[in-house]
């Protein structure tokens, strides 16, 4: 009995390390913005950053600062990036918008987007944006 717990104490111990090594299920772990998944929601996150401002300008993603990703009922991306605003306005033609040069014009966003795919349906659930 005494030999067992010998071999099932670290057997256990490397279990643990190896599955806490990709960070506790469930929990807040980087994402790459190489995945297309990624890239999808933060795309989704910027167009409808877009249709809730009062602004007459487009505003863009300018900088990823922070990719997150946490398993909940579906996958929830967290988003820390820098928004710029356009020369091009809502409702324009234009498909290459240049962003303007004066660094007033960027605010630090924080978006949060929720995807059930096998649902068809995601959406902006925090939007949060400072200058």
């Amino acid at each position: 009995m005494l030999m067992n717990w010998k071999i099932v104490v670290p057997l256990l111990a490397v279990a643990f390390i190896v599955t806490s090594a990709d960070g506790m299920a469930g929990g807040v772990m980087d994402a790459d913005m190489t995945d297309q998944a990624t890239r999808d929601a933060l795309q989704f996150a910027v167009a409808e950053y877009n249709k809730g401002t009062n602004d007459l300008y487009v505003w863009q993603m300018a900088k990823v600062v922070k990719v997150q990703k946490q398993v909940v009922a579906g996958m929830k991306y967290i988003f820390t990036v820098q928004m710029a605003r356009t020369l091009c306005r809502k409702g324009g033609v234009e498909k290459d918008c240049a962003v303007h040069q004066d660094p007033a014009v960027t605010n630090q966003c924080t978006f949060e987007v929720w995807s059930r795919p096998w649902l068809g349906a995601i959406q902006l659930i925090k939007n949060d944006c400072q200058p």
